[in-house]
């Protein structure tokens, strides 16, 4: 009898660990269905890069895993949301946008880097069956929705940015200095708030 006792709290104790292991992979979420424009709060489960504790983008890249407060699980596919803040483990907000909210392509969920009156930055995810990992992809788009740009690499990035400040010799010498995106962030602001 005490074998029995002694195996099933052997049972229950992995059970409850591996419980409150799994819950660790779910960062708080609130999101916007399309089709009714419900806002739901759940919890989403993170799809790390290295680990499963460490958010990660990969999240949003494919259907994402719900949980509700009961702990039921449901598949939310990406081209069903327009809207999702997802807080991570360091109480971090990530936020995306249905791509075409942002702009008249369909890629999924984009991120905003800027946003102005003239000129917005995007930052989209793919995962493409040819290419290995996952590649990020910016977009530079007008008032009107237009992809101006598109770019996987920040120094491919600049260049396009060099063809947009072409009259702007200001703004051209100054994105010679620019390294990281807060550099291209304040450069984007400049050319925004010198056009009408």
């Amino acid at each position: 009898m005490k074998k029995i006792f002694f195996l099933f709290a052997i049972l229950c104790s992995s059970f409850i660990f591996s419980q409150e292991k799994e819950n660790k992979r779910y960062f708080p979420a609130e999101y916007v269905l399309k089709k009714s424009g419900d806002t739901i709060k759940a919890r989403v489960r993170n799809t790390g890069m290295y680990t499963n504790k460490k958010y990660s983008f990969a999240t949003v890249l494919f259907k994402m895993k719900m949980m509700d407060e009961k702990g039921n699980t449901t598949w939310v596919p990406i081209n069903e949301v327009r809207y999702i803040k997802i807080l991570d483990e360091d109480k971090q907000k990530h936020e995306y946008f249905a791509s075409t909210d942002k702009f008249i392509k369909e890629k999924g969920l984009v991120e905003v880097v800027y946003e102005g009156k003239n000129i917005n930055w995007y930052k989209a995810f793919s995962n493409s069956i040819l290419s290995q990992g996952i590649q990020i992809v910016n977009y530079l788009v007008d008032k009107d929705k237009n992809i101006l740009y598109k770019e996987m690499l920040l120094d491919g990035f600049s260049r396009n940015l060099k063809k947009l400040f072409k009259e702007d010799l200001d703004l051209t010498e100054k994105l010679k200095q620019a390294k990281i995106e807060k550099d291209y962030i304040k450069l984007l602001q400049l050319y925004d708030s010198k056009l009408k």
